[in-house]
């Protein structure tokens, strides 16, 4: 008899635990992946209605440019205006190329941040649920 009730308590605790295991695949699948959330660019750039695309255009071309004038000049000419000068400012290509490469290191580490306290925040969402469990 004492056979019976092991196998049984056994046979509860494996169920139990195979149930917890398809919770918890289920939540997982419903959690939203840090990959798969919807980003508006309308919410990060200034654009009048039906003026995207210029807009868009204008970004992508200005703000590397600057981006990279403000870098030969603070860090190349040492903010002096006579060495800036002497620069050729005339070849667009070359002063958008490093400018371009700033803003995008800029953006990778921001979407590095991001994911940083995305999963810090998944992590607290985890630990309350475990502990909500516990009580």
């Amino acid at each position: 008899m004492s056979h019976i009730d092991k196998n049984s308590n056994y046979v509860h605790v494996r169920r139990d635990a195979k149930e917890y295991k398809n919770r918890l695949k289920k939540s997982r699948k419903k959690r939203e992946n840090f990959s798969s959330q919807e980003v508006d660019v309308k919410d990060y750039i200034i654009s009048p209605e039906g003026w995207e695309g210029i807009m868009f255009t204008f970004y992508f071309l200005a703000i590397p440019y600057i981006t990279g004038i403000v870098f030969l000049f603070l860090f190349i000419a040492r903010a002096d205006m006579e060495s800036f000068l002497v620069f050729d400012l005339t070849s667009f290509f070359i002063v958008w190329a490093i400018g371009y490469e700033i803003v995008a290191s800029i953006l990778i580490v921001a979407i590095f941040i991001a994911y940083i306290r995305y999963l810090s925040r998944e992590d607290k969402v985890q630990s309350n649920r475990i502990s909500r469990r516990n009580y």
